[in-house]
């Protein structure tokens, strides 16, 4: 379900085509099917992963940064090729969707997230947390994300930040 915020006019149909991006890209993202995350994004775009601190201060530091669906997609080769980490099964969840504002530059939007990984023999954990600052595109009729600002609760994040959220 996306909410709109109060004072802003959407239609059914226009939110129904938001909570399917929203609900496809947690999908790919928790049936492992990275290759396909590159695709919910615009050719230039900006992803990325700030701790709350930062955001707050107006920082551009980034845990990570792309600003294309290049840079994204090398990241998810990365992933599958070159990177080292202890096998594990993420989740995303995505909730308290709400449509913020529409204008000449596309959707404003904001979410929360919760991400858990369940390791091999352990019992699953919360690893991250935070929210979504999110501007939604209509890319040629199918809805991407042309910024994904992904601002996490806690100060200290995780070195195992490997996988998108």
């Amino acid at each position: 379900m996306i909410s709109v915020a109060v004072g802003l006019a959407a239609s059914a149909a226009l939110r129904e085509r938001l909570a399917d991006l929203y609900g496809a890209y947690d999908e790919a993202l928790n049936e492992g099917r990275y290759e396909d995350w590159p695709g919910f994004f615009t050719e230039a775009c900006l992803y990325k992963i700030t701790a709350r601190e930062n955001h707050e201060m107006g920082l551009p530091v980034g845990l990570v940064y792309a600003e294309s669906r290049g840079m994204l997609t090398d990241r998810v080769a990365a992933l599958r090729n070159t990177v080292l980490y202890a096998p594990r099964l993420v989740r995303n969840l995505t909730s308290g969707i709400v449509l913020r504002a529409i204008d000449g530059d596309g959707m404003r939007l904001s979410a929360s997230f919760a991400s858990f990984q369940t390791m091999l023999n352990e019992p699953s954990q919360v690893f991250l947390c935070g929210r979504f600052y999110d501007r939604v595109v209509d890319d040629g009729g199918t809805l991407r994300f042309a910024e994904r600002v992904c601002v996490t609760d806690a100060t200290l994040v995780p070195t195992s930040l490997i996988f998108p959220l």
